[in-house]
């Protein structure tokens, strides 16, 4: 793995004798993260942006938030903590605004191409109004859009390009990786059972989205009460299927630790088989890879993608 560091002088710097990496990389969060910590007989100088390589690939592409100097009778210590570039999306808040049917590419072309971003996302748009409110960042402003619309999530690449994180066609065998350890997790407490809402503050919560594979996995009854009538008409259904859904994100998961950095990208399928268990059709959520005196590892988040069964229905 190679960094590569642009100082505020515009000069740029390769550091050689690193000690510490941390790179995180998790769906659904807009920025990626790398810090690490490496020492020099000479101060490099402030450091604005910083990009590493592997092998030839440009895996991470950002800005420095943090750089800590510690210097002794050895020479200096340089810890430095960066964020992808979309941290320029999320740091700058977006113009609050009612837009009529518009489409991802319409609000791309408005919150992000400003700041050099392209835009690679499919045809996602509304017929009705959306609503960009107070507070709501760049980053949000898109975001939010395709969550509601298409009920996915986007991702920025290090080269700028904002793209639509979509589950791979292919199920990779996780077990030609070398396994270090392993983890099965089932979170039996933040799964719903059923969503009662009503559209208007005066109606009564008649309305409710069920999910069938409660009683399959032989959860108990977990029920929420939602009021929607602050939502645009398009927004409410969707915005209680996709709550009932994400309920369900965190019930099965496997933590798996490989040597060595996994290339794989975010939601990559997964197999995998040991003595914990058959898993099929795992989704990869996170990453993490920590190079320090341990050695190199990843640890790797999987989720299985569950099918809830919904139905809607009205007393």
């Amino acid at each position: 793995m190679k960094i590569k560091l642009t100082t505020i002088e515009d000069k740029e710097y390769e550091p050689e004798n690193i000690t510490q990496i941390t790179f995180i990389q998790s769906a659904g969060v807009a920025c990626d993260c790398f810090c690490a910590v490496f020492k020099s007989r000479s101060f490099c100088g402030e450091i604005v942006s910083v990009r590493v390589f592997d092998n030839d690939t440009l895996i991470f592409n950002g800005y420095c938030d943090n750089q800590r100097i510690t210097v002794d009778k050895d020479g200096f210590e340089i810890f430095f903590y960066a964020r992808s570039t979309a941290a320029v999306l999320v740091d700058n808040e977006a113009l609050p605004f009612t837009y009529n049917k518009p489409t991802a590419k319409q609000l791309c072309f408005t919150f992000a191409e400003p700041f050099g971003f392209i835009c690679d996302l499919p045809i996602v748009k509304s017929d009705e109004q959306y609503e960009v409110e107070k507070g709501v960042t760049c980053y949000g402003a898109i975001s939010n859009f395709v969550a509601m619309t298409a009920g996915a999530k986007i991702y920025i690449t290090p080269k700028n390009c904002i793209k639509l994180l979509t589950e791979s066609r292919d199920i990779k065998n996780l077990n030609c990786y070398t396994i270090l350890s392993s983890k099965a997790v089932i979170n039996r407490s933040e799964p719903l059972s059923q969503i009662c809402f009503k559209k208007t503050s005066s109606s009564p919560y008649n309305l409710h989205t069920m999910a069938q594979v409660q009683g399959e996995f032989g959860l108990n009854e977990r029920r929420r009460y939602v009021n929607l009538s602050s939502l645009e008409p398009w927004q409410r259904e969707k915005a209680i299927l996709q709550r009932l859904k994400n309920s369900y994100e965190d019930y099965k998961m496997l933590e798996i630790t490989v040597f060595g950095y996994v290339t794989d990208r975010l939601y990559q399928r997964f197999s995998y088989n040991s003595d914990i268990g058959c898993f099929d059709d795992y989704i990869l959520t996170e990453k993490k890879y920590t190079c320090d005196e341990k050695g190199r590892y990843t640890r790797m988040i999987l989720k299985k993608k569950i099918d809830i069964k919904e139905i809607t229905y009205v007393d």
